[in-house]
C-alpha cells in the first residue's frame, strides 16, 4: 500500500462524527497541533464547537506539547476539504451506519489516507467489508474520553494492509498516545472486554444483595483501582509473589483462582435487574448532573495522569508518552 505521508508528519485531520467520542478526539488533535476538520449532520456546528472548545479548556491545563491547531465544524462532508492526512471515524456504534459513511468516503478521499474506526466492539473487517480501499480501513479504539486517556488499541481487518497497522501505531504514539496492537480480531478488542468482565462481576454482586452499586464502586476506587492506574493484573501479581514473582505468585495462590472463577456471576440484565442497577446508581450520584460528574472526573483524571507519568519515568518499561510532548 502506497501510503503518501509521514505518520510523523501529519497536519490535517479528519474526524467523523461530533459526539462525545468525535469532540473529544477534535480537542485532542487540536491540541496536538493539527489542523482538524469535524463532520456530523446530526450536530450543528455551534453545538459541535462547544464541546470541542470545552474538553481543549480542559487540556490546557495539562499545558501545550506544541503549537496549538485550529478545527472547524460542518455538518456536511461535501463541505470539508478531502485533502488530509488522516481520518478518525466516531460515529455511532453502528455497524451499517460506519459502512454506509466508509462507502461515501472512496469517492471523495485519497485511496491512500488512512481511516481508523473508534469502535468500542465491532470487528474491522466488518467495517471494512464493503469498501473499495480495504487496506487502509482498520480500528483505532480510544478509551473514554480519548482527549485524556492515552490508550488506543489498533486492530487489523482481514483485508488491512500490513503498512497501515505500522502506521497507525507511529501516528497514535507521535501524537502522545500509547498505542497497543490486538492482535486478533475479537468483540471488545482487550480493554473493553476486561472492563465488561469486571461490570459482570457488579452486576452479579448488585443482583444477588451483597452490595449496593455504591459499595461496589468504593470496593474499586479504594482497592485495586488504585493499582491499577499504575500497573495491569500480570505485574500486580508478580509484585504479590515477592521475591519469587509470578512463579511464587502462581505456586502459593494460583489455585485459588479456579474456586473464585467458579464462582462468579453469569446475570441476565433483564428488566427487573436493569431497574435495579438504576435506582442503585441514581441513589448512589442521582444528587449531581453528568456535566459535574464528568468535571469531577476529568479533574481527577488530570491529576492522575500527572501522577502516573512521573512514577512511571522510574520503571523498566516506561512507555507511556510524556504530557508535554517531548521524548
Amino acid at each position: 500500500m502506497n501510503i503518501l505521508v509521514d505518520p510523523k508528519q501529519v497536519k490535517r485531520a479528519l474526524v467523523l462524527g461530533a459526539g462525545t467520542i468525535g469532540a473529544s478526539w477534535a480537542a485532542y488533535f487540536t491540541w496536538r497541533g493539527l489542523q482538524v476538520q469535524m463532520v456530523d449532520p446530526h450536530v450543528s456546528p455551534k453545538v459541535a464547537g462547544t464541546a470541542v472548545t470545552r474538553n481543549l479548556a480542559v487540556l490546557r491545563h495539562l499545558g501545550s506539547p506544541t503549537r496549538e491547531g485550529r478545527y472547524q465544524c460542518t455538518s456536511r462532508l461535501e463541505a470539508a476539504n478531502p485533502k488530509v492526512d488522516f481520518v478518525q471515524e466516531a460515529i455511532a456504534e453502528d455497524l451499517a451506519a460506519k459502512q454506509r459513511l466508509l462507502a461515501q468516503l472512496e469517492s471523495w478521499l485519497n485511496p491512500s489516507t488512512i481511516v481508523c474506526s473508534s469502535t468500542s466492539a465491532l470487528l474491522p473487517s466488518d467495517i471494512q467489508a464493503n469498501c473499495q480501499y480495504p487496506e487502509r480501513v482498520l480500528v483505532g479504539h480510544p478509551f473514554n474520553p480519548p482527549h485524556l486517556l492515552p490508550l488506543v488499541e489498533v486492530v487489523a481487518g482481514c483485508r488491512t494492509a500490513p503498512e497501515a497497522v505500522t502506521w497507525a501505531l507511529q501516528f497514535y504514539q507521535h501524537v502522545g498516545k500509547h498505542a497497543i496492537r490486538v492482535k486478533k480480531e475479537v468483540k471488545g478488542h482487550i480493554a473493553n472486554r476486561l472492563t465488561s468482565a469486571l461490570f459482570r462481576e457488579a452486576v452479579h454482586l448488585l443482583s444477588e444483595g451483597i452490595a449496593t452499586a455504591e459499595e461496589v464502586d468504593a470496593a474499586v476506587t479504594y482497592g485495586p483501582g488504585l493499582r491499577w492506574a499504575l500497573m495491569g493484573p500480570f505485574l500486580t501479581y508478580h509484585l504479590a509473589g515477592g521475591a519469587a514473582g509470578i512463579e511464587g505468585y502462581l505456586a502459593h495462590l494460583g489455585d485459588s483462582h479456579p474456586a473464585r472463577w467458579a464462582q462468579l456471576g453469569t446475570p441476565r440484565l433483564d428488566a427487573e435487574i436493569r431497574e435495579t442497577i438504576i435506582r442503585n446508581v441514581l441513589q448512589a450520584y442521582g444528587d449531581q448532573s453528568g456535566a459535574a460528574l464528568s468535571r469531577h472526573r476529568d479533574r481527577g483524571l488530570m491529576d492522575l495522569l500527572r501522577l502516573q507519568h512521573a512514577h512511571r519515568q522510574a520503571w523498566p518499561a516506561a512507555s507511556t508518552p510524556p504530557l508535554d510532548g517531548k521524548s
